[in-house]
């Protein structure tokens, strides 16, 4: 009855597996992360396989089912050495998304892997990492199956001091989060292998290995939703979304900031798109940095268009911050940004910006109009000051 109810679980998640397998390559393999995303899906799917194969031949008599528990414990326990390793990889890439990985490192990476491998397929002849009683067809750990143990875990725990680091050393929200899910992402595995360690027969680290990946699939689509793909910050939606249910039904106090590149369609159009790729992305860089101290959300308005919205449900007398500071400072950030850049054009913002107290949606929209009024105000004096 209990192989029925682990074979009906393993099953279960082989379906998800499947299914994330499915749903990764239908987003396209172009990103290096999804391309690994993609072989953790299916090398995890492969191992629950393997893991319910062998719990279906394991203590069987005959002889072909001996030779099949030996061959299908090997490739189970290599399988799942090469999915750690994979994760690791997949950690890297995912949390340094614009760097490229040394290929000095992934081969480094790569050699526990195969030292753990070799005791593997030696242990078909010496029972060092396993052993197939011959008599009663049971699986046994050999005496050196800690290596394969700890080379399958210290993949997933490089991976979790890697993101830690990254966690601790980082100050936009969003790099933040993605160290946060990757964290929890192993702790999942990692105390279900604890479990497994003191019962070796209840084996459920790649079942939650297989959720966990589920999970993290989930939040990349969700983050997907609500950031811009380009600059990391939220989009258009997600703020959209932020002042709705801010102003909605509730007195709030709030300053808004719009501003957007001067003379962007100049550089697109003397330097080419990816270069105001490059604008953009900067852009975003110099408002998190300028805000990174501020309690707000910066956003991707639209275009070239960039929103910081900063709230309090509390003070609803005064202004909360100092607009006209923030606004000079954006301006001399982009001033420090032109002196050392290198660019043969100079990247400047207009900013506009607005506070107001209000009780409602309708109170919202004023604001942005407010703002927007400003960033035109503004605009038209630095256009003035250009041609002057």
């Amino acid at each position: 009855m209990e192989f029925f109810y682990f074979v009906e679980a393993n099953a279960l998640i082989i379906m998800l597996g499947c299914w994330l397998a499915f749903m990764i390559k239908k987003e396209g393999t172009l990103r290096a992360s999804n391309q690994i995303f993609f072989r953790m899906a299916i090398c995890n799917t492969a191992v629950l396989a393997l893991e319910a194969a062998c719990a279906f031949v394991n203590g069987r008599a005959e002889n072909s089912f001996y030779i099949s528990n030996i061959i299908l414990n090997a490739m189970r326990l290599v399988l799942a050495a090469y999915a750690s390793q994979t994760w690791l990889l997949y950690t890297l890439h995912f949390l340094r998304p614009k760097q490229s990985l040394p290929k000095k490192i992934q081969r480094l990476i790569f050699i526990p892997f195969l030292v753990v491998s070799a005791f593997v397929i030696a242990s078909i002849f010496t029972g060092w990492v396993f052993y197939i009683n011959k008599y009663t067809n049971l699986y046994t750990r050999g005496k050196f199956c800690f290596i394969h143990m700890i080379a399958t875990y210290g993949y997933l725990g490089s991976a979790s001091c890697f993101a830690l680091f990254k966690m601790l050393h980082c100050r936009r929200r969003p790099d933040k989060m993605c160290c946060t899910y990757i964290l929890v992402f192993v702790a999942m595995p990692v105390l279900s292998g604890i479990v497994t360690a003191i019962n070796p027969y209840l084996n459920i680290v790649w079942i939650f290995v297989m959720l966990s990946l589920f999970v993290l699939f989930t939040r990349v689509q969700f983050a997907q939703i609500v950031l811009d793909g380009l600059t990391g910050v939220n989009n258009r939606n997600s703020f959209d979304n932020y002042l709705y249910s801010v102003s909605s039904g509730k007195a709030f106090s709030a300053c808004l900031f719009m501003m957007d590149i001067n003379f962007f369609k100049d550089i697109n159009d003397g330097y080419g798109h990816p270069e105001g790729d490059q604008a953009l992305e900067q852009t975003a860089k110099i408002l998190t940095q300028v805000f990174k101290d501020e309690n707000c959300m910066i956003a991707r308005y639209g275009g070239d268009e960039f929103a910081v919205l900063m709230v309090s449900g509390d003070q609803l007398t005064s202004v909360p911050v100092n607009a006209e500071s923030l606004r000079l400072a954006l301006y001399k950030a982009f001033a420090d940004y032109n002196s050392s850049s290198g660019k043969p054009y100079e990247l400047t913002v207009s900013v506009g910006y607005a506070f107001m107290i209000g009780r409602d949606e309708v109170d919202a929209q004023q604001l942005i109009k407010a703002s927007d009024s400003d960033l035109y105000r503004e605009k038209q004096r630095i256009h003035n000051s250009k041609y002057l």
